[in-house]
């Protein structure tokens, strides 16, 4: 099984001192490998950088150990799926269709890579962010 991985779910997978670390590890590792593939989008990437390098925790982690972190826990075991600029506008259409505005963006950029790289599922601990863009096309769960 495809599965996309949304930053909520990576972030607390690679950091063990958040509440969901435990289930999000168990998670990425049950679907990064065979015969299940993770996915997460370029974009991805770049959020998690974000969330790392901004965490408010007792052992801060540097932007070196994020970048580490990425390159070998994110790019190293997942699929990485790029987001052209097709992509990008097709998120674009979809908030605007709904009439979301803000951040809303960017969860529409994890569904769209989702409904690209024919994912099965989105695995985020934002389910209900998701379910209103992917319109029964990809299951939301949490891990």
């Amino acid at each position: 099984m495809r599965v996309l991985f949304d930053t909520s779910a990576i972030v607390p997978a690679l950091v063990d001192q958040l509440p969901n670390h435990d289930a999000s590890l168990l998670a990425l590792y049950q679907y990064s490998t065979e015969p299940n593939e993770a996915v997460c989008s370029t974009h991805c990437l770049a959020e998690c950088y974000a969330v790392l390098t901004a965490l408010p925790l007792a052992r801060r982690i540097t932007p070196a150990d994020a970048q580490r972190l990425i390159t070998e826990s994110i790019a190293g075991k997942l699929t990485v799926w790029g987001l052209s600029a097709a992509v990008y506008l097709e998120a674009v259409a979809m908030v605007a269709q709904h009439g979301f505005m803000s951040g809303a963006i960017y969860d529409a950029l994890h569904v769209v890579a989702a409904m690209e790289s024919q994912s099965e599922r989105i695995i985020t601990y934002n389910v209900r962010n998701f379910q209103s863009l992917v319109l029964d096309r990809v299951t939301v769960v949490t891990p």
